[in-house]
């Protein structure tokens, strides 16, 4: 093991989204609409972090990135893509929304997501027409893992010649799928996460017995060294 050089067949950057309005309380207001309520914008402070993390990823050269349809996420990515050396598309994938989205709420078209993300495209494998979100307020723990444990084979599936991958979620989402490469999904664990508005976690995943610490390793967690960036 000592002379087996080690192979990184993927890194994913995993983000949550930068301060939403619905992360910022919108001021006090108590009579949002559905949209506002399920699918907040981001706030000056988020929009501020999302180019703070652009920026101080700019030379990371992402072979992808990827978010959620809702539009904090979405915003948070387009800023990330804008600051990245070539243009690329931005991967829309339903599978990593938010917890406990509501039935009622449909999601935005992706025209409104082109609006700001011009590159926006769906991800392999989505079917728009089936549905834009995952609806997980009535989800069991062994569905939101079983969620989880699909996001993570649908990136080892497709990319594992060492690519960066850049994938903007949320944080209950996130949670869950930290828990489950923890091994943490098979009983409810004693302790929480809390992951702070664009922080980043990185997830090194190495061929099989080509590292001596695991096949797969936490590079970071939650980690908001782009927050010096902010103006």
């Amino acid at each position: 093991m000592e002379n087996t050089k080690p192979i990184i067949e993927l890194e994913l950057y995993i983000i949550r989204h930068g301060e939403s309005l619905g992360n910022a309380g919108y001021g006090g207001r108590t009579d949002l609409t559905l949209k506002e309520g399920t699918d907040p914008v981001l706030s000056e402070k988020g929009l501020a972090q999302a180019i703070a993390a652009g920026e101080f990823y700019a030379n990371t050269c992402f072979d992808a990135v990827y978010s959620s349809p809702l539009l904090r996420a979405a915003r948070t990515a387009a800023e990330i893509l804008k600051r990245q050396p070539e243009t690329m598309p931005h991967y829309i994938l339903p599978d990593i929304c938010e917890v406990g989205i509501p039935p009622e709420y449909k999601g935005v078209e992706i025209d409104e997501i082109q609006e700001f993300s011009p590159t926006a495209v769906y991800a392999d494998g989505v079917d728009p027409s089936e549905t834009r979100m995952r609806y997980d307020g009535h989800e069991t723990a062994e569905k939101l893992f079983a969620r989880t444990r699909f996001v993570v084979d649908y990136f080892r599936n497709r990319y594992s010649n060492g690519e960066k991958i850049a994938l903007v979620s949320h944080a209950a989402f996130i949670t869950n799928l930290v828990f489950y490469v923890m091994g943490l999904d098979k009983e409810k664990p004693c302790f929480d996460l809390d992951f702070y508005n664009t922080g980043v976690t990185r997830l090194i995943f190495y061929k099989h017995g080509t590292y001596k610490w695991g096949d797969t390793v936490f590079g970071c967690i939650n980690d908001t060294s782009h927050y010096s960036l902010m103006k």
